[in-house]
């Protein structure tokens, strides 16, 4: 019986034959980084990372692993990358891409046809990390390793740590191509620069305005808080809080604080004439990592800092928004609630006029829930 089964499952799938595209791994040259930048007579340069792999010294068994680093210039994307593929000993693959740094100048034009090709390419990585560079991504791509580490797994690891510490947004391919297309809302990306040491670092997130970099950043912990009134907030969110600027020993001036818990709130307010206020309101639970000052056993002492905290993360709050503003990114998609909720006021507005004079006002409550295991 068992026989006659898998005859009949046999004959079954002879004629379910059929053919596909295939793509041997051995021949394909991965590119697991990318850099972009403006070149000369406004033509793109294209730097591509492809990870390679070869026998160590005189052991079989060891496998060393490198970079091959190859730099084309072209009037498009997929005229510069048709010129990478020239130099490459196999088929040029985008697959297993991870990152994708853009140069800051050409950032300041509209990056969408940077990603034009990469969206109509069914072999594209919609997964890959979108970063800003300070300068070029080339320098950075250069390096090729930091220490030990190659410079692909080395930048795809500080983005994502720096994303589990709320310094920077989740975005990638796939994520940031709405955002891009939606008038009520405006994207923002992880800065990092290349510094005197050939490090790494992530300095804050750089701001745009529909599809164009607009030349201001949030530094610092400004991304964490921003990334908090969008109710975006990760594994952790800490901020360092100058409570008390008149101490002579610098470090009994600071408090350093985690956030436990987030609550933000957006009420948008139209009054005649489609003056629109925007109140944000911001309450964090927070636990103490740090107080040299200790006194956390005190009701009074806790209630004192707790008003300072409020005090000063608000002012860096209002410092957010002037920025945000200024740079005319809609970053926490205000036109988008617009949209929603007030059809009739977003049809009678001119957003990328009108955002910069709407008034935002920004308010942050902090309550200290936790103040470690010290007395």
């Amino acid at each position: 019986m068992k026989y006659k089964i898998a005859l009949i499952s046999l004959i079954c799938i002879l004629p379910l034959t059929s053919c596909w595209d295939q793509r041997l791994l051995k021949e394909s040259r991965l590119v697991y980084s990318a850099g972009f930048d403006l070149a000369e007579d406004n033509n793109m340069l294209v730097t591509a990372v492809i990870k390679t792999n070869s026998q160590g010294g005189s052991d079989p068994t060891q496998v060393k692993t490198t970079n091959v680093i190859i730099t084309a210039t072209g009037k498009t994307t997929s005229d510069a990358r048709i010129k990478v593929t020239r130099k490459v000993a196999g088929d040029y693959a985008t697959n297993k891409t991870r990152v994708l740094l853009l140069g800051d100048e050409l950032s300041k034009q509209d990056i969408y046809p940077i990603f034009d090709v990469i969206y109509r390419d069914p072999r594209s990585s919609l997964g890959a990390k979108v970063i800003i560079t300070k300068g070029k991504a080339e320098e950075v791509l250069k390096l090729s390793k930091v220490e030990e580490t190659l410079i692909s797994e080395e930048i795809l690891d500080l983005v994502t740590n720096a994303e589990s510490h709320t310094m920077v947004p989740i975005e990638n391919v796939q994520t940031i191509c709405t955002i891009m297309f939606d008038p009520g809302e405006d994207i923002f990306l992880p800065l990092i620069e290349k510094d005197d040491d050939k490090l790494i670092d992530i300095s804050g997130v750089a701001l745009f305005n529909d599809q164009k970099y607009t030349g201001y950043n949030l530094l610092g912990d400004e991304p964490t808080m921003l990334l908090l009134f969008k109710d975006q907030m990760k594994k952790y969110a800490r901020f360092n809080v100058n409570v008390s600027p008149k101490e002579k020993d610098i470090r009994e001036r600071y408090i350093t604080i985690q956030v436990k818990k987030n609550k933000p709130k957006m009420e948008i307010k139209v009054s005649k004439g489609n003056k629109i206020t925007v109140n944000l309101n911001l309450k964090l639970d927070v636990d103490t990592l740090e107080y040299a000052h200790d006194e956390l056993d005190s009701k009074k002492e806790i209630d004192q800092l707790n008003k300072k905290i409020s005090k000063q993360l608000t002012i860096k709050a209002e410092k957010i928004i002037k920025t945000v503003q200024e740079s005319n990114c809609d970053a926490l998609g205000i036109g988008r609630q617009l949209i929603s909720f007030h059809p009739d006021v977003w049809k009678k507005l001119d957003w990328d006029k009108d955002y910069a004079k709407i008034t935002i006002k920004p308010k942050v409550e902090v309550k200290i829930v936790g103040t470690g295991i010290l007395k």
